[in-house]
């Protein structure tokens, strides 16, 4: 049985500390660059048009270091499998765990993943098959390489039989990564282009 983590296979997953304290950064960081410029800006009498680029600078910033913490998440709560008989499975842990409201739900949720995370590598590991609530891959429809990773189309098949197409973004830094991103150019149409 062959594991693919973003941690790897014996170490701790970080999924809630870089949840938690990414948003915590980040809402500190944006507020922190608008209390700094509002004082300059009373300070220097500046225009209200430079006002309005700060706000876009600060918000584009914000989005950016976002959308980078929210693929790193995604990439430590996505894990793949390979049982003995060559069938790959996917399993979102984000997926498994309920959505909660609130700050603090959202802490809750984001200890709760970390956790599903590390129950999943001990199970798959100990008991050498596929967790009940992973997806098998059936095919890949589309992988298109990215600088960062690769976009995904897929044909999965889940625990109760139903088939469906599922999208995924891989980002690199898996353990052992060029040989997932083999398995999944097997199970492709053959005109990927990716090169390790």
């Amino acid at each position: 049985m062959q594991i693919w983590t973003a941690s790897g296979r014996e170490k701790k997953n970080h999924y809630a500390a870089v949840s938690i304290f990414g948003i915590v950064g980040i809402t500190a960081l944006a507020m922190g660059f608008c209390i700094v410029f509002s004082i300059l800006l009373l300070l220097f009498d500046w225009s209200a048009w430079t006002g309005l680029l700060f706000c876009i600078a600060d918000t584009a910033l914000a989005v950016w270091l976002a959308v980078r913490v929210g693929r790193r998440a995604r990439k430590d709560s996505l894990l793949f499998c390979l049982d003995d008989e060559g069938r790959l499975f996917a399993v979102d842990a984000g997926q498994i765990v309920p959505c909660q409201g609130g700050l603090l739900g959202y802490g809750q949720m984001a200890l709760e993943i970390q956790s599903e995370i590390e129950r999943l590598k001990r199970q798959i590991t100990e008991q050498r098959q596929a967790p009940a609530r992973g997806e098998m891959i059936l095919s890949v429809e589309k992988m298109r390489e990215k600088e960062n990773g690769c976009r995904l189309v897929c044909r999965v098949r889940n625990l109760e039989g139903r088939e469906y197409r599922r999208r995924w973004f891989v980002a690199r830094g898996y353990e052992n990564e060029a040989e997932l991103f083999w398995q999944l150019q097997c199970r492709g149409p053959g005109r990927s282009s990716l090169r390790f």
